[in-house]
């Protein structure tokens, strides 16, 4: 299942990664950053999922979504 998740989201995140480079400019200087977030984001959830009890993730996932469509609504 793990191996699914991995090659699945590498695939998906490489195609867009080559899609978008081919698209317009890469900003290089955003990589770090972007890397840490991930990986303290994944760590993060991976804990909050096994200390955490299913509704309360599933409750600030929706939380999350709707500020993050709100914010891309609003501007």
């Amino acid at each position: 299942m793990a191996y699914t998740l991995i090659l699945v989201g590498v695939f998906w995140n490489g195609t867009g990664a080559l899609t978008l480079g081919m698209l317009s400019t890469i900003q290089w200087d955003w990589l770090p950053a972007l890397l840490l977030g991930s990986l303290l984001g994944g760590y993060t959830g991976a804990h909050l999922a096994i200390v955490a009890n299913n509704r309360w993730i599933k409750r600030v996932f929706e939380v999350v979504t709707i500020a993050v469509g709100m914010k891309l609504i609003l501007g």
